[in-house]
């Protein structure tokens, strides 16, 4: 199939198919008049890809999942290098929670301080003595 079919059947756009070749997760065939030759396997891989990018992992950390689904697994998150893409990616999300709970404590905190503020109304006294 050529790239606009795949782009079609995988739901993404031909810009993102030539981005996962130039990242080497998909290798198409070429006809001979130069034309890339995609097979049904490839929309397998692209809709493997587009999800997990769209669980915030990158392109680079779908590596292992492409290369479980091309060992012949009929699911990209059986073998151990995807669990462990997985537990880095939970962990990474982990961290980032506790970034933003503390964040947000700092921010509670200043909120507080500024709804509580009472502006002292007392002018110093200005008046020299002599």
């Amino acid at each position: 199939m050529l790239i606009k079919d795949l782009a079609e059947q995988a739901g993404v756009s031909v810009k993102a198919v030539r981005y996962y070749e130039s990242r080497g997760l998909i290798t198409p065939d070429r006809a001979p008049n130069g034309y890339r030759e995609y097979d049904a396997a490839d929309v397998l891989v692209v809709r493997e890809i587009r999800a997990l990018l769209s669980l915030g992992l990158t392109a680079d950390e779908t590596v292992p999942f492409v290369e479980c689904l091309r060992a012949g697994n009929d699911r990209a998150d059986v073998c151990p290098a995807s669990l462990d893409a997985y537990r880095l990616r939970i962990a990474e999300i982990d961290q980032r929670i506790e970034e933003l709970r503390r964040l947000r404590g700092e921010l509670s905190g200043l909120l507080h301080d500024a709804e509580s503020y009472t502006p002292d109304t007392t002018e110093p006294d200005t008046q020299e003595t002599r």
